[in-house]
């Protein structure tokens, strides 16, 4: 028999509660390949585990590994699309790349400045905004052309 839980008991903090997901994953950011999802849900769980730091006021603790997982998780992806727009000759491979070398320069930037200044204001509008469009507008266009 299942008991109800108050919060106190099921150790859930209502101020917890109030910090919602930064970036909610939708099923229309699916691509339908199988390992280029599960990567991008990845990027997007360390992005949304990086504003639930900010919110917590814990973020001078996490911000520089977090962009460090970020940096070297997104290296991972890229290599991860590269090798397929490679497989199944994607015409437009130079421009995809080139997005990748300028995320990491933009990243490079914006990490300086968040670091410097202990505040993730616009790296976290910057992830997400690249993020979003890079799944939902590059990739598919590069997929599916």
């Amino acid at each position: 028999m299942e008991k109800n839980m108050t919060e106190k008991e099921s150790g859930i903090n209502s101020v917890l509660l109030e910090h919602n997901v930064f970036i909610i994953w939708k099923p229309e950011y699916n691509l339908g390949i199988t390992i280029i999802d599960e990567q991008h849900r990845g990027i997007v769980s360390i992005i949304n585990s990086l504003h639930f730091g900010t919110q917590c006021s814990y973020v001078k603790d996490i911000l520089t590994p977090t962009i460090a997982m970020l940096r070297h998780y997104a290296l991972m992806h890229f290599q991860t699309e590269e090798y397929f727009y490679e497989t199944i000759n994607i015409a437009d491979i130079n421009n995809h790349h080139r997005l990748h070398q300028e995320y990491t320069l933009k990243l490079d930037k914006i990490e300086s400045k968040s670091t410097l200044d202990k505040d993730t204001y616009h790296l976290m509008g910057f992830l997400k905004e690249w993020w979003i469009n890079h799944i939902c507008e590059e990739d598919r266009k590069s997929f599916f052309p």
